[in-house]
């Protein structure tokens, strides 16, 4: 899975950074099993202790952080982890400068549950949300 967490106060302008179209409110479960499933699909958190996380496989590869962060002149911090690949990603972007960045691989030292404690430390580990419906939201046609 791949997220981002997003200083923000209000989803709608992390979603119109990003180009997303905005498709409805989802329950926990079935927003993640789109997220993860489909590569069309993304989930949207409403604010969660100031974060709003953005989640789904259409981000993983991307590195929007230190564009998404220039466009919206606040903090984003982008996670990544795949057990298959042996993956795992995190990045920090303060109005657009990048400031910390890990592009790990199996023949580093680190796994998923680094990346799950990298995001807790940061903004907010997305196992533990705390919310009991998201937006799902359609990701740009390229």
């Amino acid at each position: 899975m791949s997220w981002l967490a997003v200083r923000a106060d209000d989803p709608e302008p992390v979603m119109a950074g990003l180009g997303l179209r905005d498709l409805g409110e989802v329950d926990v479960r079935a927003g993640l099993d789109l997220a993860h499933f489909t590569d069309d699909r993304v989930i949207v958190t409403g604010p969660i202790e100031g974060w709003v996380l953005v989640a789904g496989r259409w981000l993983f590869g991307e590195h929007p952080a230190a564009g998404l962060s220039a466009k919206l002149s606040t903090e984003v911090q982008y996670f990544a982890t795949h057990r298959g690949t042996l993956t795992h990603r995190w990045e920090r972007a303060v109005d657009g400068d990048l400031s910390d960045v890990f592009r790990g691989t199996e023949d580093d030292l680190v796994d998923e549950q680094d990346v799950f404690a990298r995001a807790k430390g940061w903004s907010v580990d997305p196992r533990r949300l705390p919310v009991a419906t998201l937006h799902i939201a359609a990701v740009p046609v390229n």
